[in-house]
Parts: structure tokens; sequence; C-alpha cells
């Protein structure tokens, strides 16, 4: 029985081009570490951050190889098909998630630390608990970095038709919160306005009519003390110019190119007193023990079995479709190529997620 890998032979900023899929001997019978456990993967997102991973412009770099070239992939879920003699906290058919960066989620099967888990409910389907980590955890956490934020308070964000924004979105509702989505200009604009509205957003509006009609009027009558950024340069800019005095912005992406610029006023600094931070997921989940970010993952598991929210549509790859060795091989950098174009993420598009079974 064989399994299979992907790794990247380099770092570059055309994913497609450095990635290959290796088929090597599964690990069947064979004794894992005491501490070990082996896991079968189920389903792994491809995130803006597994690019940057490739890329290099990531701090951390992935904990695994095969044949010396690293294994990418930082989120996902994967079944325990085996544990080792001195693991006590996981059995065999648990579901687990990566603990922190660096796992290597794009292959078939791994051996892995226990404690470089995370057990998470079974009743989720594998695409939505592959997103918990970084779509649900980072979601909610973006809006607990903000102390000050109370119900009745409105939250400002762009890229808002990514799965973070669209999770983010969902809690702010809980917290009643109403949101201001800013949506990048598309032909399917009514469309797209429409979803987020069903999600529980109150205003849904594109980068150009914000410029156009000016962030003052958009803010005109409401409180927002919390802006959430993914893009920077001039859509940061007018996120910024609707906060209220003593708001809070925090920055979560550049999708609009590492070379953008905010402007920081006198009015932002000074006379508005807006507090400016990065937000850095595992750097906030450091903050819970391994129990509490156990709860917090059963908590969202909760919340979407009771249906007061949901998993944002993704793009479902499957793993199996086209068999093995070469024709997998197109497929995954097909997919890389799609949503890590030359330079960086490619804005907008849907996530992916492969599926192994």
């Amino acid at each position: 029985m064989s399994a299979k890998t992907v790794t990247f032979q380099r770092q570059s900023t055309e994913p497609a081009s450095v990635i290959r899929v290796c088929s090597h001997d599964a690990v069947g019978d064979t004794p894992i570490p005491r501490d070990s456990v082996l896991l079968n993967f189920l389903a792994a997102p491809v995130n803006p951050q597994d690019l940057l991973v490739i890329a290099g412009r990531y701090p951390v770099q992935p904990h695994y190889r095969y044949n010396d070239e690293p294994i990418p992939g930082y989120d996902g879920v994967a079944c325990v098909e085996r544990v080792g003699t001195d693991v006590a906290t996981l059995q065999p058919g648990d579901h687990v998630i990566p603990r922190a960066h660096g796992l290597g989620t794009w292959r078939t099967e791994a051996v892995v630390p226990a404690a470089a888990v995370l057990k998470v409910s079974k009743n989720l389907e594998p695409t939505t608990a592959s997103l918990l980590k970084m779509g649900c955890s980072a979601a909610y956490l973006l809006l607990e970095s903000c102390p000050s934020l109370r119900p009745g308070d409105w939250v400002v964000l762009n890229a808002a038709t990514g799965w973070i924004a669209r999770m983010v979105v969902q809690f702010a509702r809980l917290r009643g919160c109403p949101c201001i989505c800013v949506i990048r200009d598309r032909e399917d604009v009514e469309a797209t306005r429409q979803s987020l509205l069903d999600q529980g957003a109150r205003v849904v509006i594109t980068e150009s009519e914000l410029a156009t009609q000016g962030p003052a009027a958009i803010a005109a009558g409401k409180r927002v003390t919390l802006a959430l950024d993914a893009v920077f340069g001039q859509s940061a800019q007018r996120l910024a110019a609707m906060l209220a005095p003593g708001a809070t912005f925090i920055n979560y992406g550049s999708l609009g190119g590492v070379d953008g610029q905010l402007v920081l006023s006198q009015e932002l600094i000074f006379w508005k007193q807006i507090t400016f931070k990065n937000f850095r997921l595992s750097q906030a989940l450091s903050r819970y023990t391994e129990d509490e970010q156990i709860s917090l993952l059963s908590w969202f598991t909760e919340l979407f079995e009771e249906g007061k929210i949901t998993a944002p549509a993704v793009t479902r790859v499957d793993w199996k479709e086209d068999g093995d060795g070469e024709n997998l091989q197109k497929k995954i950098q097909s997919v890389l190529a799609t949503v890590g174009g030359k330079g960086g993420p490619v804005v907008g598009c849907t996530k992916h997620v492969i599926l192994f079974s």
C-alpha cells in the first residue's frame, strides 16, 4: 500500500512550479514511537499562509520533510489510525487538528507526537473541521483582540468575502455587533452583497462605493469601534477613517500587496487616539491552555450543529479523483496556480480544500 506526500523543491512565489507529489510506502504495521500517533488526513485547506510558506515569506517553516524537501500545509483535520503505547489522550478513530504551525498536512498520512494535535468532534464535516483553527479561531480571536467591543458597537472589515471574514460577521452578530463589509468591485456584486447580508452583515459596500460616498457618510450614526483589515494600503486607510474615537484597528493580512502604506495622521493618532495592532493567530492562541483551546473548538462545533453559524462555501479538490502520480500532481499544481498566482495569493479566490477521503 502506498502513501503520498506533497513537497516543494525550493522557495518560490510561484508555488505551482515547485511542488510535487511523492509516492512512498505507507506506514502500515510498522511500529511508531511510544509518544506518537499515526494519522490519516481527511481534509486540508490551501490557505494564503501556505503560499507564504512556500515563498519563504512566513516566519514558521515546515517541521517535517520527505526526501529532504519540506512538506507544506499548516491546517487540516485527520483521523487517528494508531496510537503509541504511552499515548492516553487519544485513541483510534479520534479526529484531530494541528496544535501549531508546521505540521505538514498536505499528505495522506503522518506519524507525529500526540502533543502536536488537538482532538475535535467527529460530527463536523471534514471541510469545516479542517478550517476550525485558521478559520473559526482566527475570526473569533480577532474580535476578542478588541476588549472594548460591546453589543451595539459596529465592526468594519474589508476583503469581506473571505472565509475568516464571513466567520467574523457571524461571530460579531452573536455578540450583538453589526458589521459593515467592504468587498472588492466585481461582476456579481449584488449576489455577493446578498450572501453577506444573509450571513448577518448589516451593510455591504464595494471599495469604489466607499471611495465615492466617503467613509464619513457610511459611518454616520454608527459607533464603529473595530476595523479588521486584510488588505492594507488605500483600503485600510478608508477603514481607519470610519473609526470612532478610542477605537481599535487590527491588520491581519496584506492582500493589496506588501508595498501598501497606511498614513497615520494627527487625527487618527492624537485626536481620535486609535489603537493600531497586528494579529498573529499563534500568538493569540498561546494565551489559551490546551484544555481551553479544546473547549473553544467544542463551542464552535456546537454553534455549527445548532445552526447558529454556518460554514462558508469552499471549492472541494478530490485527491483521489484522477488516480496516481502525474495526473494528481497536475491537479494540485492547477489548484496552486489558481489560488496563488505569481507574487502571492489571488484576491477573491474561493477557499480550496483538499479532500483525501
